[in-house]
């Protein structure tokens, strides 16, 4: 674990349960979502020890951990190991799909950063064009150039 790095001793066990912990929590809230909308969403699900061992995610206090001893199921962390199990075993029925988006309002959205994206476009082209204007307003490129 890379925050327990330097830590020894009951510190250092401390915060790699604390750690384990949060990310037992993180995947019961995952789970309780994708059962309310009954479909997978978008959310991280570790797949195996070996992507739990190697999540992180430093805001939520989840850190990644390099011993495969923690992740042993008579280990010092058997029981959250257990709650891993678990976990999997509930979310079975959700880890084969993933829930589609519905493409109309997908569509709609992605029309509407374009529209924003290029209005942005428009306001820097005339705002460049006014700054050419003002360093040189006998420009005939600029007087060719018909412009709102």
């Amino acid at each position: 674990m890379t925050r327990a790095k330097r830590l020894y001793g009951e510190e250092k066990t401390a915060a790699t349960r604390a750690s384990f912990e949060r990310k037992i929590e993180e995947m019961s809230a995952t789970l309780k979502c994708w059962q309310k909308n009954k479909a997978r969403g978008e959310q991280f699900w570790p797949v195996s020890l070996m992507k739990l061992a190697a999540w992180e995610d430093i805001p939520k206090g989840i850190f990644r951990w390099k011993s495969n001893n923690i992740t042993k199921r008579d280990g010092l962390y058997g029981d959250l190991v257990a709650s891993y199990w678990k976990l999997q075993q509930h979310a079975k029925p959700f880890l084969g799909r993933v829930a589609r988006p519905n493409s109309t309002q997908a569509l709609k959205r992605h029309n509407q950063a374009l529209i924003q994206q290029n209005t942005e476009l428009i306001w820097s082209v005339m705002e460049l064009r006014d700054a050419l204007v003002r360093a040189d307003p006998k420009n005939e490129a600029l007087s060719r150039v018909t412009f709102p």
